[in-house]
């Protein structure tokens, strides 16, 4: 797996055939790119599978995206939109692809970021599973977002999986 900054020349005609039929709990990376080209606090991230085909996609919001749950350090990073192509779920994509997202935020965003912070609906329990086995640790619970009860989900940067 290989995490990757999001190209319009690189990744577009790979979205094409994404597959994400349901977002009751995410949002489409087309969406996820749209906001991202009004703010530039948001940064879109493709995974990609032997460095070519997309996988996946996310968004690293940074600044403001955080202060949304009281973390107003500017060390913090939010993740939001987390998607894996339909044809590809549950089968270990998305734990595959976060544990280097630290290394990543260094070397492609050169970003001083030490926790990442998440919100999982209270309904989705097999990302709240699979977040707190890549040692994201739940920290507020029932959180009131758009589409329902949200846990928020943090990880620190020396924390062990």
């Amino acid at each position: 797996m290989k995490l990757s900054l999001y190209s319009e020349r690189e990744h577009e005609s790979s979205l094409r055939p994404y597959s994400l039929n349901d977002t009751t709990h995410t949002d489409t990376p087309k969406n996820i790119i749209k906001m991202s080209q009004k703010d530039n606090t948001r940064y879109p991230i493709v995974i990609l599978y032997k460095n070519s085909e997309l996988d996946g996609f996310f968004c690293l919001h940074i600044n403001t995206g955080s202060k949304e749950y009281s973390y107003y350090q500017s060390d913090y990073v939010l993740i939001r939109g987390f998607s894996i192509d339909d044809t590809l779920r549950n089968q270990g994509y998305a734990s595959n692809a976060l544990p280097g997202i630290f290394d990543f935020i260094d070397s492609s965003l050169k970003l001083e970021i030490n926790h990442i912070v998440l919100t999982v609906n209270e309904q989705n329990s097999l990302a709240q599973k699979a977040y707190k086995n890549l040692g994201f640790v739940t920290v507020k619970r029932d959180f009131e977002g758009k589409k329902g009860k949200l846990k928020i989900m943090v990880k620190s940067r020396n924390q062990s999986r």
